[in-house]
């Protein structure tokens, strides 16, 4: 919750509410204890991350003084809590632990259920007929790696593994084989490497290969060691209504840069959702520079449109109707020679990205007056949205 955060209406009032809640998970007599260890754990591990993150960008002393008591007031990791105040000029309101409890509590609890399982996702939409990648192989948890699962890596543009549950791109990797040369993001790696990877995965959950998606033409000069440009598009809805486009954005690969990487790794441009054009881009490394090209060739961002991209925002919005009513979800898409292709969605997005194109008013409004509309709504158990 961090030691300071801020009371009042809109996203505070919701923040403390989802602290209460998940408070009210244990018992009474413990519940000041929890809170306690909770705060007291907190100073501990914020400073340890703080130093970390200062040494590793260079921070100044005072300047680190000031991100480790952003972080201590927050509850936000130092990175996020960093990016935030450069971008927005204020604390984090929402970092990443807020985020996921409050989020979780809005909307129906088998939608969130569903969207965490991408397997059992991508049956339910893809039997209404939705785009999504085939799926090469489901593997089992616990399963033996061996190179013959990845057969497959040795086709087309090559193969992307990612763990069946958790959100966006956590765990996953894109693997291509030429002859016994393998690359795993673009990188020549040993096969040992290769298998290294799979195993990570499986020993903690099942793994699904599905076929690494190719970019549309119009996108090409986009993509970045075989990684194509992914579409973001955050839908909305209110109770009793009907989904709607909120923001989009477009997440492009750095070259040279790992993906993990949070701070030099992507660029973030956001699309005006009345027309598919692109606006500069944003790298968090330097979130008050624009970024109007990317990599050496200088590949132009800002002006472009995306193809397809009524096509695109129509896919999400029938995905929308089609898991159980949630406030907010944001779906990846990657736009192909084909069309728009579905990836997967993800009900606790990052409250950075979220609110990205709304700095250049290319949203839908603020977010909080419809999170606020949720929470009062399964407070009185009256949310009943209706599908399109």
């Amino acid at each position: 919750m961090g030691w300071a955060a801020r009371s009042g209406p809109g996203l505070p009032a919701l923040r403390l509410s989802a602290a209460r809640e998940w408070r009210a998970g244990f018992p009474l007599l413990l519940r000041p204890l929890i809170v306690l260890a909770d705060r007291l754990g907190w100073s501990l591990a914020a400073f340890v991350r703080t130093v970390r993150f200062a040494r590793a960008v260079r921070m100044r002393p005072r300047a680190a003084l000031r991100l480790y008591g952003d972080c201590l007031a927050s509850g936000g990791s130092p990175i996020e809590v960093h990016v935030w105040r450069a971008l927005h000029g204020e604390r984090h309101p929402l970092p990443a632990r807020s985020a996921a409890r409050l989020l979780s509590r809005l909307g129906d609890p088998a939608g969130h259920k569903l969207l965490a399982d991408k397997l059992a996702l991508a049956e339910r939409l893809s039997a209404h007929g939705i785009a999504l990648p085939p799926l090469h192989a489901h593997i089992p948890r616990g399963s033996a790696a061996t190179l013959d699962l990845l057969d497959d890596a040795g086709t087309g543009a090559g193969v992307f593994v990612k763990p069946r549950h958790g959100r966006g791109g956590e765990g996953g990797f894109a693997v291509t084989r030429s002859g016994t040369a393998w690359h795993v993001e673009g990188r020549p790696v040993p096969a040992a490497r290769v298998l290294a990877r799979l195993d990570r995965v499986l020993a903690r959950d099942d793994a699904l290969v599905q076929p690494q998606l190719v970019a549309a033409d119009a996108l090409a000069d986009l993509a970045v060691e075989g990684r194509a440009p992914v579409l973001r598009l955050a839908t909305a809805w209110l109770p009793g209504g009907a989904p709607f486009l909120h923001s989009a954005l477009l997440m492009l690969v750095q070259p040279g840069q790992s993906l993990r990487d949070f701070l030099h790794g992507m660029v973030f441009a956001p699309v005006d959702p009345a027309t598919g054009a692109v606006s500069h881009g944003v790298c968090f490394a330097r979130p008050r520079d624009r970024v109007e090209r990317l990599g050496a060739d200088g590949a132009r961002l800002a002006g472009r449109r995306i193809p397809d991209f009524d096509a695109a925002v129509a896919l999400a919005l029938r995905a929308m109707a089609e898991v159980p009513p949630l406030a907010l979800v944001h779906w990846d898409i990657i736009v192909t020679p084909s069309g728009p292709i579905l990836l997967e969605g993800n009900s606790a997005g990052n409250w950075i990205l979220a609110t990205l194109p709304g700095l250049g008013g290319l949203d839908g409004g603020p977010l909080a007056p419809i999170l606020e509309q949720w929470h009062a709504a399964a407070r009185l158990r009256l949310a009943r949205p209706r599908s399109i």
